[in-house]
């Protein structure tokens, strides 16, 4: 009985007549299975949006070290990409808070500061998700590809790859002009007054040389960039506990009048202005260039996800006490000049923000001149970056209240706006970069005794059907990740910055 049926077994398998014979269409046994499933594509490894399941485990092997070379800054550790994304909070923005102004309501300043954070955050995701879905490492590219018609490196591209570089460039240069007044006032309240006209351009002479040392390198990966970075951290750490004691003891003073900074500048501008940030395409890109070698891909997304947030929460942490004594608005009750807070307050201050310029020079895109750097050790181009940024600190008062609103309105609109639209423009009105579901070739139906070459040219549409449904299954589980980012764009992030765009274009035209 057992050779009967071994018998019938196998001539239904030889037959040509049978489903599962070689010779008939849908065969999924020999080299034509084989061939099936090693064409068939994983295509469930081109969702942007799906960051907790197995069909996000992209990135081909093969690609990971060309990736790498690519990379604008060199792969970095989760520590070093944890400081970058933390240090910006804590900078200037975060120090105006505290300087003069009408005392604010509490739960305002709360709310305001919650908001701005946690908006912070979602649109640091947001460039994250762009840069992974367009595989692009540098906010320049992520743009063009947004924005310019075609893809490919045409005229109309390097004009508009130049004209967003440009646009990079100014950002950082003002915002460098920036922190090099505040620098230079800081330093001055340790001056005599009769002497601070007279100190003034040495002060910034020095300062300015200062950072171009800190600044030779080419890239924030650097061991002085890091380290002046963390020393920025932890002495506006140190700053912070000086102010608190100010405050308990009521020897607190205000730095300067809003009058000025601009138009646009008030507490809550400061606290917006604080939760600006900058740096996330390529810092996602250099660490997920770091984590090519973990054998769990899955890691690459969920690490930046959890730096990302961990950066906001504890950056709204250090700056909630700030808030506090900004409603509170104690300012030096006791009437003492000569208290120890009153020279260590500016000299933290000043640490904290002349530490955070390197990051913001060598993190600007600036033309590498390679032919000059044989004659000196810093590139010219840097030289001249720190020099006009050094001049714009010397500008008369007028010029520097149109700096502070054009740094403040660039970088509102470049944190919380362009991403938002960025997004829109790519999800919404430019062509998709992959078809998911291609169209099924025709069916040829061969004879059971066709050649073995027409054998291998015959298509299989018995496999459509379940890769169609496999494919509509991954549609529906991306349709319901998308509708939330989706939400929070439209319902959210879209109407807040538009009432501040409404009420930035009031204060400029005086309404309010």
């Amino acid at each position: 009985m057992a050779s009967v049926a071994a018998e019938r077994q196998r001539s239904s398998l030889d037959s040509p007549d049978s489903p599962t014979s070689p010779h008939s269409q849908g065969s999924l046994s020999g080299p034509a299975s084989s061939s099936a499933l090693v064409l068939l594509p994983d295509t469930e490894t081109q969702d942007p949006y799906d960051f907790g399941s197995d069909d996000d485990e992209s990135d081909d092997e093969h690609d990971s070290q060309l990736e790498i070379q690519g990379l604008p800054i060199p792969p970095l550790g989760s520590a070093v990409v944890f400081l970058y994304l933390l240090s910006p909070y804590l900078r200037l923005g975060a120090m105006y808070i505290i300087d003069g102004g009408e005392p604010i309501s509490l739960w305002y300043g709360l709310l305001t500061l919650i908001c701005a954070s946690s908006l912070s955050a979602f649109c640091r995701h947001l460039w994250f998700m762009l840069g992974r879905y367009l595989r692009k490492f540098t906010l320049e590219d992520i743009l063009i590809e947004a924005f310019v018609r075609g893809r490919g490196q045409g005229r109309q591209h390097s004009f508009a790859r130049s004209t967003i570089t440009c646009a990079i460039a100014l950002f950082r240069v003002l915002l460098a002009a920036m922190y090099f007044r505040d620098s230079v006032n800081s330093v001055l309240q340790l001056v005599p007054e009769d002497m601070q006209s007279l100190a003034h351009p040495y002060v910034s002479a020095f300062l300015g040389f200062f950072v171009l040392v800190l600044c030779i390198s080419d890239t924030v990966a650097a061991k002085p960039v890091i380290y002046a970075s963390a020393l920025s951290t932890v002495s506006y750490i140190a700053w912070l506990i000086v102010v608190s004691h100010a405050h308990a003891t009521g020897t607190i003073q205000p730095f300067t009048s809003w009058q000025q900074r601009g138009i646009l500048w008030n507490i809550y501008s400061s606290i917006v202005f604080a939760c600006t940030t900058t740096l996330t395409v390529p810092l996602s890109a250099s660490l997920a260039g770091s984590l090519v070698a973990w054998p769990v891909k899955q890691h690459r997304a969920k690490r930046f996800k959890l730096l990302n947030v961990c950066s906001a929460a504890l950056a709204t942490l250090l700056m909630l006490p700030l808030v506090i004594f900004t409603s509170l608005h104690v300012t030096n009750l006791n009437g003492r000049t000569s208290d120890p807070s009153s020279l260590l307050v500016p000299i933290f201050r000043t640490m904290t923000i002349s530490l955070a310029i390197p990051s913001v020079v060598v993190s600007s895109p600036m033309p590498r001149l390679s032919h000059m750097r044989r004659f000196t050790p810093v590139n010219p181009a840097k030289f001249i970056f720190v020099l006009s940024a050094v001049l714009l600190s010397l500008a008369s008062p007028s010029v520097a209240n149109t700096i502070w609103d054009l740094t403040l309105a660039l970088a509102c609109l470049g944190t919380f706006l362009l991403p938002a639209l960025t997004h829109i423009t790519i999800h919404y009105f430019r062509r998709p970069l992959t078809i998911v579901l291609p169209q099924a070739p025709q069916s040829v139906h061969a004879s059971p005794r066709s050649s073995v070459s027409g054998r291998r040219s015959v298509s299989r549409p018995s496999l459509d059907p379940l890769l169609q449904r496999k494919e509509r299954y991954l549609q529906r589980r991306r349709l319901g990740k998308r509708l939330l980012w989706d939400a929070g764009i439209w319902l959210v992030l879209i109407p807040t910055c538009t009432c501040v765009v409404v009420w930035a274009g009031g204060r400029l035209i005086g309404m309010w």
